[in-house]
């Protein structure tokens, strides 16, 4: 696990006098609002854009990831048409057990109906962390998924406020989902050297994140007090600050957005299979009218870091 620290990379080299391409993919969450960039994903795939420097992603966003980069999106697919309905609970919390069952989701589909390859991963020649709050902190920690504990760290990351426990354990320390204390991590990318950044969110252009209400961060994680300071203080801080540096990169930087243009057919909590289907079809269309090919950088300027 790595937490502020800039990894080496293998990049691609540009003519002599330029900077090192690095291209980064990121990936937003937001439960089954994923769909939608599942169906971005898929695109991505379709048109050969299928291996990235770095991939940073979170919760469902996170789970959609670690399939993209292991190059299983079939697999991932199926996941999402046929089994992602079973993941939300909603007559659970009748029972006071969590909405979202992340037992059936990452140890039996991930692990075993339609398992993740730890050998795919290792083998992919991306670097690819999962986002994760410090429990302890409520500071991010960028999870590089390399081996067998890239199970628990998606589980943390999906750790879903108020619809799970909020937390799961890597290497026996508590983390909760990455969303919290970096939901778009722009910054971190742009830090560890991207000059190609492809984003994908879950919210339409206009959208900005409102501040989660003090009394929730305490309902939600009674035994980490920091990561509902965080949740219910800073997150919208920094999501909205991610924004705005999206719209206004560094120089040298290039960003490329892929977002919903319309309402999406699923909220976080969407059980109904065909409303599911329609979210993926959607984010795949969406992201056909907002692909940009890549293009032949000249520019040699030395990019500016504003965090």
């Amino acid at each position: 696990m790595w937490k502020g620290t800039v990894m080496s990379l293998t990049t691609t080299k540009g003519t002599s006098g330029e900077k090192p391409h690095v291209s980064a993919l990121i990936v937003e969450g937001g439960a089954m609002r994923g769909a939608w960039a599942a169906g971005v994903l898929a695109y991505l795939h379709e048109r050969g854009r299928r291996q990235f420097d770095l991939v940073y992603a979170a919760s469902s966003g996170a789970c959609s990831a670690a399939y993209f980069v292991a190059d299983m999106w079939e697999h991932a697919m199926h996941i999402w048409r046929n089994l992602t309905y079973n993941v939300v609970r909603k007559t659970n919390c009748l029972r006071r057990k969590p909405v979202i069952d992340l037992a059936y989701l990452v140890d039996y589909v991930f692990q075993q109906h339609t398992p993740l390859s730890v050998a795919a991963l290792q083998k992919a020649p991306t670097r690819f962390f999962i986002v994760l709050t410090d429990c302890f902190t409520g500071e991010p920690v960028y999870f590089h998924a390399r081996d067998e504990r890239v199970f628990d760290a998606l589980r943390a990351s999906a750790s879903m406020a108020l619809a799970t426990r909020g937390y799961n354990y890597v290497d026996g320390h508590p983390y909760a989902d990455g969303g919290v204390a970096d939901p778009i991590p722009i910054h971190r990318a742009i830090q560890d050297g991207a000059t190609d950044i492809t984003v994908v969110l879950t919210h339409n252009p206009e959208f900005r994140l409102k501040p989660t209400p003090r009394w929730l961060g305490k309902i939600a994680y009674p035994d980490f007090p920091e990561v509902g300071r965080v949740w219910t203080a800073r997150q919208n801080v920094n999501y909205n600050a991610a924004l705005d540096l999206m719209r206004r990169p560094p120089a040298g930087v290039r960003i490329n957005v892929f977002r919903p243009l319309r309402p999406l057919p699923v909220g976080s909590f969407t059980i109904d299979r065909k409303r599911i289907e329609a979210a993926l079809a959607l984010g795949r269309f969406e992201a056909s009218l907002q692909f940009e090919p890549i293009p032949i950088s000249t520019d040699t300027r030395t990019p500016t870091h504003p965090i």
